[in-house]
């Protein structure tokens, strides 16, 4: 078993975030083997690691009691005993034979000792040879037995590696080179959605097709039966269905994914409500699921159309993150009146709504590493929420900093949930403030928090004024307009009158 660790092992066995690793890479802190660390490298670098606790087990503990269903058919998420068994057994594999090159390099080490022994003998050398020989063999002779050995940092390391090897493989795509860990229950499918990558697929009960890869490197294992099945072909090449299976090993995958919004095509799926919730006095969650046999794909931040069957339609930005394209949030304003009738406020649970699209450019860079400002006002929590969601899935961002404004008539919805972020992540800032008079008199607190937005990137979603001028205020004061994209919402008032 290698000693070296890729980013997402090193950032988990170190407690850190797989930014922290690629940061103390860049800054040449880390000296990397093809992207891959040592461990002792990594135990110089972050010398807190407690290895007096192990984060793996307890990760595990975690996993069982917080056990939910990502998907329907998945009943927890913990991995099959088959899967567990599966896994081990290769495990044992790789052990073997890094015991037997031990026992050879003992032997060998054995052979030597019983040599430089010998030579210490030898009287045609000089003394001064023989005392260095026979120094040396002193220090061969005083090796610890095996029973008064004690784990240094590393080997102590070394073996949560190899914990981590049975809870959680680890998966890379190419061409892109992007990988995760398959934790848990998930399949392939799985993990890469679950850490953002917007990876090629058409449903999520093994239906279509779409999640097709070939296998490059390591082995998996079938955890349902797949309703469409692979040519004799596609098999002989190594290919199959990231849906139906999950990493014994871990894996190199060819696989498909989409890199721009452009990339994904259009879509009209019938959903259902599964439910409704008041956020606050005047924004409420609609609840939206799909079939099981069609998902709605989407970049964090874009929105769709929703139609109703009497014709009522209107745009909304999507609220949850692409992580789940079964279940899909939207935030819908209230009426503020009786003359503003809202049909898609009488929705009740059951009730048919057909979601097209997705449109909008307004989604993360996925190059970018740079630390983050998010700024939402009233209803631009909406996209805003779905883009943190999303980026704190790839984990990528160096330090997020969010900003909610509220115009007076308005409540910052969300309030605790914005609070559970900055509480969870060291790297997350969270500022909450009441918008009044000119929007650009609120921006001078960002500009008093954070005087110099050189190497920042931002995204804004609220009303037209209050984004453009978000907009001239964070360009005036250093950030790159480059850097900065921005979501106009209409008012309340569009949306309740759209269709």
């Amino acid at each position: 078993m290698t000693q070296l660790l890729n980013v997402s092992r090193a950032a988990r066995l170190a407690g850190v975030s797989r930014h922290e690793i690629q940061n103390k890479i860049g800054s040449g802190q880390l000296e990397t083997f093809e992207g891959e660390v040592k461990i002792t490298d990594l135990l110089r670098v972050f010398p807190q690691i407690d290895l007096d606790r192990d984060p793996t087990f307890e990760h595990l503990e975690k996993i069982k009691a917080n056990a939910q269903p990502k998907f329907p058919w998945q009943q927890n998420e913990l991995p099959s005993v088959e899967v567990l068994l599966r896994r081990v057994q290769t495990l044992t594999g790789l052990l073997v034979q890094t015991k037997s090159k031990l026992d050879r390099n003992v032997e060998l080490l054995e052979n030597v000792t019983r040599d430089v022994a010998d030579l210490s003998q030898e009287k045609s050398l000089s003394a001064n040879a023989r005392d260095r020989i026979s120094s040396l063999h002193q220090v061969l002779t005083e090796r610890p037995d095996a029973g008064d050995l004690q784990p240094n940092d590393a080997a102590i390391l070394f073996t949560r590696n190899l914990l981590l090897h049975i809870i959680a493989p680890n998966v890379q795509f190419i061409p892109s080179g992007h990988e995760f860990l398959v934790e848990g229950g998930d399949t392939v499918l799985d993990g890469a959605i679950r850490s953002g990558l917007n990876v090629t697929y058409g449903c999520n009960d093994a239906s279509c097709g779409g999640c097709k890869a070939r296998v490059i490197s390591g082995q998996v294992v079938e955890t349902r039966s797949p309703n469409c099945k692979l040519s004799d072909h596609e098999k002989q090449m190594g290919y199959t269905l990231m849906c139906c299976n999950t990493a014994v090993t871990d894996l190199v995958l060819e696989a498909a994914e989409i890199n721009s919004p452009a990339q994904l095509p259009g879509q009209s799926v019938e959903t259902v409500v599964a439910g409704t919730q008041e956020l606050s006095d005047d924004m409420s969650l609609l609840h939206l699921k799909t079939p099981k046999s069609q998902n709605f794909r989407f970049f964090a931040g874009q929105s769709a159309t929703l139609a109703l069957n009497g014709g009522a339609r209107t745009t909304f930005p999507i609220a949850s993150c692409p992580c789940d394209g079964e279940n899909l949030h939207f935030h819908v304003p209230k009426p503020r009146d009786e003359q503003h009738y809202d049909e898609f406020h009488d929705l009740q649970r059951g009730d048919s709504v057909t979601v097209s699209g997705p449109v909008g450019d307004f989604v993360l860079r996925d190059d970018s590493t740079n630390p983050t400002l998010f700024i939402a006002c009233d209803g631009g929590f909406a996209p805003v929420k779905s883009l943190i969601e999303h980026a704190i899935s790839i984990d990528k961002i160096e330090a997020y900093h969010l900003y909610r404004f509220a115009s007076p008539d308005m409540t910052a919805y969300y309030d605790n949930l914005c609070r559970s972020w900055r509480d969870a992540f060291d790297n997350f800032n969270y500022t909450e403030r009441e918008l009044s008079g000119d929007p650009a008199a609120a921006m001078s607190a960002i500009a008093d928090d954070l005087p110099d937005l050189s190497r920042f990137d931002a995204y804004v979603a609220g009303p037209r004024m209050f984004a453009e001028a978000t907009k001239r205020t964070l360009v005036e004061n250093g950030l790159p307009a480059d850097r900065l994209s921005f979501e106009i919402l209409p008012d309340r008032e569009f949306h309740l009158k759209a269709g």
